[in-house]
């Protein structure tokens, strides 16, 4: 028996899967296996995996049981099969050269580790990072990745000590599942990891990423329209505080949670994202219920254009210089401006380059953030031609920052995430907000003050 096992879990990825496959052969066939759990997808994975890949193990589930019920399938079978290392691996990422090895290593050497995962990089730009582990603070009830937007050859080659990291890929051994068992199936999708890896930090388990071994991941596209992500999230963030109390006291992680409620379905409401507002509706409505699991519900709408149409309504064709001063003077972190920012600049890309310019005065931002931008918009200059008429594109660290300013008639103002701030916002539309957000409120109260099925 090879010490590793390799699981990985697969939901209609077959442009994916095979690739997974392939680096993990590639790369460490000497020392893992792999399982592969498929949730009883619909397209070729199956035949595929047993056509290019025979000798590998194949699950194939009855019934789709999420991401969460896979790779709970696979860490159980892997360590009542009595490897000593598990590694789990989505369907759409890849293991480069050393990085299972090397995670291996790191347990070997460092036994009060009982989780490590790489580098996250984007499979799009390997130079990229996506993130390097991240922490969950219960001042804002989110969770915060590390060095994200980064370049990865500029990222410290330290340990990073954290709350979780990623099941996209991450190790742990055979004797941490048997102590604090597998993922928790209730969650289907999101937040699994993070509660997993909490849970092995309880159990008094080091989560490190490392720096030094990385992997690359495609994700979800930032043009996805299935807006059922969004009841996960929603739905899954209130079960994970719930379940740790001890870290989350109640009554500051509600607290922190509506508020994040008030913003975000204010954000929705006023930039014309009605559609995701029904998806974290329900999931609100079924953690209140105690409705866990795979969603069983109607359909959500998909995503609309509505944000779009906006956007380009709120910032029409033209040139445009950008202002950071309000980001550059608040009280965030460099690292924090630096990432926002390379973030930020990168998103201008959703524009076309025939119908929008941005101009930066290059003096006026971090001297690294140049260097760390991978990809540099075109359209997004140092310099324009000096005829060129411009109006000011102020941008604000979080929409509610620009509350008490007024822009100026030559002046558009968003923050770091295109958020945009209308000029006028009738009566109704704020009663209209004012109310749901007092509803979810309510409800995220009650949920909290049930105990914990």
């Amino acid at each position: 028996m090879k010490p590793i096992c390799v699981v990985i879990c697969n939901f209609n990825k077959q442009d994916f899967v095979l690739g997974a496959i392939a680096s993990v052969q590639q790369t460490a066939a000497d020392i893992a296996d792999i399982l592969v759990v498929d949730n009883a997808s619909t397209d070729q994975s199956v035949a595929l995996i047993r056509d290019q890949f025979p000798d590998i193990r194949l699950d194939v589930l009855p019934v789709n049981i999420g991401g969460s019920g896979g790779f709970a399938h696979g860490m159980r079978a892997a360590q009542q099969a009595g490897y000593r290392y598990i590694a789990l691996l989505d369907n759409d990422a890849v293991v480069l050269p050393g990085t299972l090895a090397g995670m291996m290593s790191r347990l070997e050497r460092q036994t009060d580790i009982g989780v490590v995962g790489p580098a996250m990089c984007k499979m799009d730009t390997p130079e990229m990072v996506q993130e390097v582990g991240a922490n969950v603070l219960s001042e804002d009830g989110a969770f915060h990745l590390n060095y994200p937007s980064e370049r990865y050859s500029a990222i410290p080659a330290e340990l990073v000590e954290c709350d979780y990291v990623p099941a996209c890929c991450l190790m742990t051994t055979g004797a941490v599942i048997a102590q604090v068992g597998v993922f928790d199936e209730h969650f289907f999708l999101y937040w699994d990891d993070i509660d997993w890896c909490v849970r092995v930090k309880d159990a008094g388990w080091r989560v490190v990423a490392d720096p030094l071994v990385c992997a690359l991941h495609k994700g979800g596209g930032v043009n996805a329209t299935n807006t059922i992500p969004r009841y996960y999230y929603w739905r899954n963030k209130l079960r994970f505080f719930r379940k740790h109390p001890q870290r989350y006291p109640a009554s500051e992680i509600c607290a922190a949670i509506t508020r994040d409620l008030a913003r975000s379905v204010t954000f929705q409401r006023l930039n014309a994202m009605d559609e995701l507002l029904v998806a974290l509706r329900q999931g609100i409505c079924d953690a209140e219920a105690g409705i866990w699991g795979r969603y069983q519900g109607d359909a959500f709408p998909e995503r609309g254009n509505g944000k779009r149409q906006l956007l380009n309504s709120m910032i029409p064709p033209g040139h445009y210089q950008l202002d950071f001063s309000a980001v550059m003077n608040s009280q965030m972190s460099a690292s924090r401006k630096v990432n926002s920012l390379c973030r930020f600049i990168t998103s201008c890309s959703q524009f076309a380059a025939t119908s929008h310019t941005f101009s930066i005065t290059a003096s006026a931002l971090p001297a690294e953030l140049v260097s760390r931008v991978v990809d540099w918009p075109a359209h997004v200059v140092t310099t324009l031609p000096v005829a060129t008429e411009c109006k000011r594109l102020t941008v604000v660290p979080h929409l509610f920052d620009a509350g008490t300013l007024q822009p100026a008639p030559d002046e558009v103002m968003t923050d770091l995430f295109w958020n945009l701030l209308p000029q006028a916002v009738s009566g109704a539309t704020c009663l209209t907000v004012a109310t749901e957000i007092d509803q979810l409120q309510r409800q995220v109260q009650h949920f909290f003050a049930q105990e914990e099925a």
